[in-house]
Protein backbone atom coordinates (compact mmCIF):
# COMPACT_ATOMS: atom_id res chain seq x y z
CA UNK A 1 0.00 0.00 0.00
CA UNK A 2 3.37 2.09 0.70
CA UNK A 3 4.08 1.75 -2.82
CA UNK A 4 0.89 3.11 -4.13
CA UNK A 5 0.68 5.95 -2.43
CA UNK A 6 4.40 7.03 -2.92
CA UNK A 7 3.76 6.32 -6.35
CA UNK A 8 0.76 8.52 -6.50
CA UNK A 9 2.69 10.83 -4.43
CA UNK A 10 5.36 11.00 -7.41
CA UNK A 11 3.20 11.40 -9.85
CA UNK A 12 1.18 14.26 -8.52
CA UNK A 13 4.59 16.07 -7.89
CA UNK A 14 5.65 15.43 -11.69
CA UNK A 15 2.22 16.89 -13.03
CA UNK A 16 1.50 19.80 -10.71
CA UNK A 17 4.42 21.77 -12.18
CA UNK A 18 4.31 20.52 -15.63
CA UNK A 19 1.11 22.42 -15.43
CA UNK A 20 2.64 25.62 -15.11
CA UNK A 21 5.42 24.86 -17.75
CA UNK A 22 2.36 24.31 -20.38
CA UNK A 23 0.43 27.22 -19.04
CA UNK A 24 3.78 28.65 -19.83
CA UNK A 25 4.02 27.50 -23.52
CA UNK A 26 0.46 28.37 -23.80
CA UNK A 27 1.00 32.31 -22.54
CA UNK A 28 4.23 32.22 -25.26
CA UNK A 29 1.75 31.35 -28.16
CA UNK A 30 -0.64 33.74 -27.50
CA UNK A 31 1.61 36.39 -26.84
CA UNK A 32 3.25 35.51 -29.76
CA UNK A 33 0.11 35.47 -31.62
CA UNK A 34 -1.47 38.08 -30.41
CA UNK A 35 1.29 40.06 -31.17
CA UNK A 36 2.59 38.58 -35.05
CA UNK A 37 -1.77 39.93 -35.51
CA UNK A 38 -1.36 43.16 -34.01
CA UNK A 39 1.93 43.70 -36.17
CA UNK A 40 -0.03 42.67 -39.39
CA UNK A 41 -2.91 45.38 -38.17
CA UNK A 42 -0.39 47.95 -38.08
CA UNK A 43 1.53 46.69 -41.60
CA UNK A 44 -2.25 46.87 -42.90
CA UNK A 45 -3.16 50.41 -41.89
CA UNK A 46 0.04 51.95 -43.27
CA UNK A 47 -0.60 50.19 -46.15
CA UNK A 48 -3.88 51.74 -46.70
CA UNK A 49 -3.78 54.91 -44.56
CA UNK A 50 -2.75 57.37 -47.72
CA UNK A 51 -6.05 55.83 -49.37
CA UNK A 52 -8.65 56.54 -46.46
CA UNK A 53 -6.91 60.14 -46.18
CA UNK A 54 -7.14 60.55 -49.64
CA UNK A 55 -11.01 59.53 -49.97
CA UNK A 56 -11.56 61.45 -46.30
CA UNK A 57 -10.20 64.79 -48.06
CA UNK A 58 -13.28 64.80 -50.33
CA UNK A 59 -16.06 63.08 -48.48
CA UNK A 60 -17.74 63.61 -45.52
CA UNK A 61 -18.37 59.70 -45.13
CA UNK A 62 -14.99 58.54 -45.56
CA UNK A 63 -13.60 61.31 -43.05
CA UNK A 64 -16.46 59.23 -40.29
CA UNK A 65 -14.55 56.07 -41.26
CA UNK A 66 -11.15 57.02 -41.11
CA UNK A 67 -11.76 58.31 -37.39
CA UNK A 68 -13.54 55.28 -36.67
CA UNK A 69 -10.85 53.51 -37.46
CA UNK A 70 -7.89 55.23 -36.07
CA UNK A 71 -9.90 54.77 -32.44
CA UNK A 72 -10.49 51.26 -32.97
CA UNK A 73 -6.19 51.12 -33.91
CA UNK A 74 -6.32 53.05 -30.59
CA UNK A 75 -8.39 50.56 -28.11
CA UNK A 76 -5.74 47.30 -30.17
CA UNK A 77 -2.79 49.61 -29.27
CA UNK A 78 -4.36 49.42 -25.08
CA UNK A 79 -5.38 46.06 -25.43
CA UNK A 80 -1.66 44.92 -26.68
CA UNK A 81 -0.04 46.81 -24.03
CA UNK A 82 -2.07 44.78 -21.58
CA UNK A 83 -1.02 41.45 -23.01
CA UNK A 84 0.76 38.85 -20.65
CA UNK A 85 4.43 38.89 -21.85
CA UNK A 86 6.32 35.81 -21.14
CA UNK A 87 9.90 36.77 -19.80
CA UNK A 88 12.07 36.05 -22.27
CA UNK A 89 9.65 38.82 -25.00
CA UNK A 90 10.08 41.63 -22.04
CA UNK A 91 12.36 43.78 -24.23
CA UNK A 92 10.47 43.07 -27.56
CA UNK A 93 6.59 43.64 -26.04
CA UNK A 94 8.64 46.83 -24.24
CA UNK A 95 10.05 48.18 -27.79
CA UNK A 96 6.48 47.65 -29.48
CA UNK A 97 4.90 49.22 -26.30
CA UNK A 98 7.44 52.50 -27.12
CA UNK A 99 6.63 52.61 -30.76
CA UNK A 100 2.98 52.70 -29.40
CA UNK A 101 3.08 55.49 -27.29
CA UNK A 102 3.96 57.71 -30.18
CA UNK A 103 1.69 55.74 -32.55
CA UNK A 104 -1.20 57.02 -30.15
CA UNK A 105 0.48 60.92 -29.83
CA UNK A 106 -0.12 60.42 -33.44
CA UNK A 107 -3.52 58.86 -33.65
CA UNK A 108 -4.67 61.67 -31.56
CA UNK A 109 -3.19 64.62 -33.44
CA UNK A 110 -5.06 62.48 -36.96
CA UNK A 111 -8.43 62.54 -35.20
CA UNK A 112 -7.26 66.40 -34.26
CA UNK A 113 -6.60 67.01 -38.29
CA UNK A 114 -9.52 65.38 -38.98
CA UNK A 115 -12.21 67.26 -36.94
CA UNK A 116 -10.43 70.43 -38.23
CA UNK A 117 -10.62 69.45 -41.90
CA UNK A 118 -6.98 69.35 -42.47
CA UNK A 119 -5.09 66.36 -44.02
CA UNK A 120 -5.42 63.90 -41.90
CA UNK A 121 -2.02 62.40 -41.33
CA UNK A 122 -0.06 65.88 -41.83
CA UNK A 123 2.27 66.23 -38.83
CA UNK A 124 1.44 63.23 -37.36
CA UNK A 125 4.45 61.12 -37.38
CA UNK A 126 2.37 58.30 -38.13
CA UNK A 127 4.08 56.78 -40.73
CA UNK A 128 7.55 56.97 -39.62
CA UNK A 129 6.33 54.98 -36.67
CA UNK A 130 4.84 52.22 -38.30
CA UNK A 131 7.88 52.28 -40.73
CA UNK A 132 9.56 51.33 -37.21
CA UNK A 133 7.40 48.72 -36.28
CA UNK A 134 8.01 47.05 -39.85
CA UNK A 135 11.34 47.21 -39.12
CA UNK A 136 11.23 45.45 -35.98
CA UNK A 137 8.61 42.88 -37.45
CA UNK A 138 11.59 42.39 -39.73
CA UNK A 139 14.05 41.90 -37.77
CA UNK A 140 12.06 39.16 -35.89
CA UNK A 141 11.13 37.21 -39.22
CA UNK A 142 15.02 37.07 -39.47
CA UNK A 143 15.46 35.49 -36.54
CA UNK A 144 13.57 32.74 -36.98
CA UNK A 145 14.67 29.96 -38.74
CA UNK A 146 13.55 29.09 -42.46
Amino acid sequence: MKKYGLSLLLLILLVVPGCGIAEKVGDSVNFTADTASYMQTLTEFGQEMGTWATDAATDPQARGELKDRLLALKEQIVQYAGLQVPEYAAGLHQSIVGYNETLQQGLDQAITNLEEGKAAFESTGIPETINQVNELLNQITQLIPQ
